[in-house]
């Protein structure tokens, strides 16, 4: 077994120390098995770009960008700038 330094925020420890206290536990038993369910979460996970409703919702916002480009640079200027055409 090796030893890892992990820094944490003060209120996150706490919250950790809560809950091992409330469960009779040690803080780095507590750690392990969230860490544990974490990776074994992860096993066969997609990353969000493979994901079929993600890529599709890019391509919608992609399709949208090519309609309507406005300037590319600021936001409330395309809001500008449609609403004047608009008019």
């Amino acid at each position: 077994m090796r030893k890892v330094i992990v820094l944490l925020p003060d209120g996150f420890l706490e919250a950790v120390d809560r809950v091992a206290e409330a469960e009779r536990r040690s803080r780095s038993e507590l750690i392990r098995e969230a860490l544990r369910m974490n990776l074994a979460g992860r096993k066969g996970a997609l990353r969000p770009v493979d994901q079929r409703q993600v890529r599709a919702a890019a391509a919608s916002l992609h399709a949208a960008a090519k309609a309507a480009p406005g300037t590319r640079e600021d936001s409330a200027e395309d809001v500008r700038y449609w609403r004047e055409r608009r008019r």
